[in-house]
């Protein structure tokens, strides 16, 4: 059975859609419906517990929006906020890289309250043999640059952007 909402709150979830798709955000993905069922639906008081500071994430079912936590909501350690999140990924399925020859998630490494983060766009073949960013070539030499900047390795945090290896290395596609 359609859901109706609040025209106000869904007002307010097509702003923060809008705001996900100005950030180059387009592939909004939905928890299992069994999942989503037994969470509990987050009504806002008002828009301004809407803004892009607050600790839920929105989904797009059909034509209707509604909103749901992440699991990190509430979590203030880093380290167990990342924890969650790597819990959450699971052995992820999300898109089509782990069909194509992809044989790990490359979560991110090093210290969760670091200041300096760095990103790479995608994991190389080395990375995906060892589940660890940046240990290949492109990792000796920023952990050369990381060096002369007078830190170690573990002082910063360093993900990539996308978990899975793109096969042959290619350019990630959007979805």
């Amino acid at each position: 059975m359609p859901r109706t909402l609040d025209p106000q709150l869904k007002r307010a979830l097509a702003e923060r859609v809008r705001y996900y798709r100005e950030l180059g955000i387009y592939d909004l993905y939905r928890r299992p419906a069994a999942e989503a069922e037994s969470l509990q639906e987050i009504q806002p008081e008002s828009r301004d517990e809407m803004t892009p500071k607050s600790k839920a994430a929105v989904a797009v079912v059909g034509e209707d929006l509604f909103v749901v936590p992440k699991p990190e909501a509430g979590t203030a350690d880093p380290a167990a906020v990342l924890r969650l999140i790597r819990e959450d990924l699971g052995d992820c399925t999300r898109c089509r890289l782990h069909k194509q020859g992809r044989k790990q998630i490359v979560f991110g490494v090093g210290n969760p309250r670091a200041e300096l983060m760095f990103i790479g766009e995608a994991p190389g073949a080395d990375e995906d043999q060892q589940g660890e960013p940046f240990v290949g070539r492109a990792g000796q030499l920023l952990n050369n640059m990381i060096k002369a900047m007078g830190l170690r390795r573990e002082d910063v945090y360093i993900a990539n952007i996308i978990k899975c290896r793109p096969p042959g290395n290619r350019t990630p596609e959007r979805d």
